[in-house]
């Protein structure tokens, strides 16, 4: 009776083996939750090593001798499992250590029975068949262990049999009976010890495979919803019923500005399209996700809602495995900016050809003008002296509209302006004469401002020339009587400044905002051609010309020009 219970107490201790191996590995499979990474093999190695050699030492600690001649120590099958999943390096450790432990434990350690009984004539084939073994199905370990106990336990039992020979025949029949229910249980054991090891690197490996294809699919994700938020467009997500699954935050952020309180979550989520674009133009929308989800096709159409303009495309959304649909896509990009773009090239293209027409009109004009002031000079210096103030009128009225299409001429042409390197105040001088001449019949003055450290530049002198001219008339033309016209340059690190100050009522805010329009001015003799000549002169010239001005303090003109 005795020796049944430490045949099971062998057996239990043996088997707690995948127990302790669990324990383990419920600490492994926290970590892979917690690290959000699958744990090394050595530390699954370690860990079934350490489970081991528990049982092994236990099993050590309660062995014992029945009938003198059988050892009842079940640590081979821990050690097998042990050297099996190990490394060689960890197969041979449990073998000494194993030896070791017998040697120590047991007093009848230089008994042949005994020794055989131990497991010593295991370890050396299981060391070999380990690297197969790592390479077998479960059919192949389950085969290999079994093949590998069976020989080892035939062979013991053979040898511990025939040494009890000379004993009394029912010594021998205990010993096979014992012999029987201690092999058969501990080859039971040890298949079972196998299948639930196997099983639990198995499930191990099933969560850490889990795990991580969760980790893939989380880095995929938030990658795939960073590139949904960054792209320029407003992209929404529908179900098959058309309520709002997902949206970008560019679909957010524009709803935002017309509501700054909406929420995403709560204002959005399971809304319909007419809660983002109105019920008017919502319907519409509606029925085409309807068409998208029945008929599977792309839509694409232009959506305006209010002053917006925007392309929509709704798609349908289908599930990769089985094609199933299960939602539909629209996609808004606002094309305001670009409609508008393209109805100013258009009203640019008109106002092109149209400017063309009337360049070619008014040159063709000029010609008989001409034939006409030269006829009435001819008239003048035939007809009384009574009648020359009114040829001089007729005459001054044909200048002043020959003026006017050389003005116009000069504005359509887009021609190519020759430089050269000259100094602004060069051509200051050089017009100064005439701008004196100017002033004294207006009885104005003029003061010079001019920098001493001015540097040379690309110039047109000629155009130059006509911008100082036209400036500083306009400022003249704006002052009464006894005012005064500044013009001063200054420069800085790489601009050249001019600037035409006069004293007159200013410009009012209003009309500062057209002052560059051809054909806009706010004098009554005016053409309205001037401060458009000087833009476009500055333009080519590669300058900006600067307004500042405010009514009764008078104006300030100032032309910035990038010399580096």
């Amino acid at each position: 009776m005795f020796a049944v219970k430490d045949i099971l107490l062998q057996l239990l201790l043996a088997g707690i083996t995948p127990l302790l191996f669990s324990l383990f590995l419920g600490r492994i499979r926290s970590q892979i939750y917690e690290a959000n990474k699958p744990p090394a093999p050595i530390s699954i190695e370690r860990n079934l090593m350490l489970a081991c050699m528990i049982s092994i030492v236990l099993c050590f600690t309660f062995s014992t001798i029945i009938l003198d001649s059988l050892y009842l120590n079940l640590s081979m099958l821990p050690a097998t499992v042990a050297i099996l999943y190990g490394s060689y390096p960890a197969g041979i450790f449990v073998s000494v250590s194993s030896i070791l432990l017998f040697v120590v434990s047991t007093e009848h350690w230089n008994a042949l029975p005994i020794i055989l009984q131990s497991g010593i004539l295991l370890y050396p084939i299981m060391l070999l068949l380990t690297k197969r073994f790592k390479h077998s199905g479960l059919d192949g370990k389950r085969r290999m262990f079994f093949v590998s106990i069976i020989i080892c336990f035939i062979a013991s039992m053979g040898i511990t049999f025939l040494s009890l020979a000379p004993r009394e025949a029912y010594i021998q029949l205990d010993f096979i009976i014992y012999s029987l229910i201690y092999s058969i249980s501990a080859l039971l054991i040890g298949l079972a010890v196998i299948h639930v090891v196997e099983q639990q690197l198995i499930q191990l490996g099933l969560a850490t495979e889990r795990q991580s294809k969760q980790l893939e699919y989380r880095q995929h994700f938030q990658m795939n919803e960073q590139l949904l938020n960054t792209i320029p467009v407003s992209v929404v997500a529908f179900d098959v019923d058309g309520k709002i699954v997902n949206a970008n935050l560019r679909m957010l952020t524009e709803l935002q500005k017309k509501n700054p309180s909406i929420e995403y979550e709560t204002e959005m989520i399971g809304k319909h399209i007419e809660f983002i674009i109105g019920q008017e133009h919502g319907s519409r929308v509606t029925e085409r996700i309807r068409f998208a989800a029945s008929s599977g096709k792309i839509s694409s159409e232009y959506l305006r809602v209010g002053p917006y303009t925007f392309h929509t495309t709704i798609s349908p959304i289908k599930d990769p495995l089985d094609g199933r649909l299960i939602g539909t896509s629209l996609i808004l990009q606002d094309i305001t900016e670009l409609e508008n773009l393209r109805n100013e090239l258009a009203h640019v293209e008109r106002l092109s050809l149209v400017g063309q027409m009337a360049a070619s009109i008014t040159h063709e004009v000029r010609n008989p003008m001409a034939v006409v002031r030269g006829f009435l000079q001819l008239m003048h210096e035939k007809s009384p002296r009574s009648l020359d103030h009114y040829y001089r009128i007729v005459m001054e009225e044909l200048d002043r509209a020959n003026g006017i299409i050389n003005d116009f001429l000069s504005l359509a042409q887009n021609r190519i302006v020759e430089k050269e390197e000259v100094h602004l105040h060069d051509v200051i001088q050089d017009l100064l004469p005439l701008l004196w001449a100017d002033a004294n019949m207006r009885g104005q003055t003029i003061k010079l401002n001019l920098s001493e450290n001015l540097p040379k530049c690309h110039l047109n002198p000629k155009e130059m020339k006509q911008l100082i001219l036209n400036l500083a008339r306009n400022g003249m033309e704006a002052m009464d009587s006894k005012g005064t016209l500044f013009i001063e340059t200054s420069v800085t690190e790489n601009q050249i400044n001019l600037k035409v100050m006069d004293e007159g009522p200013g410009i009012p805010a209003s009309a500062q905002e057209k002052l560059f329009e051809p054909f806009y001015t706010t004098k009554s003799k005016g053409t309205g051609l001037g401060l458009a000549l000087c833009l476009g002169i500055a333009e080519r010239h590669n300058a900006t010309i600067c307004v500042e001005s405010e009514e009764g303090r008078g104006t300030a003109f100032t032309v910035i020009f990038n010399y580096k």
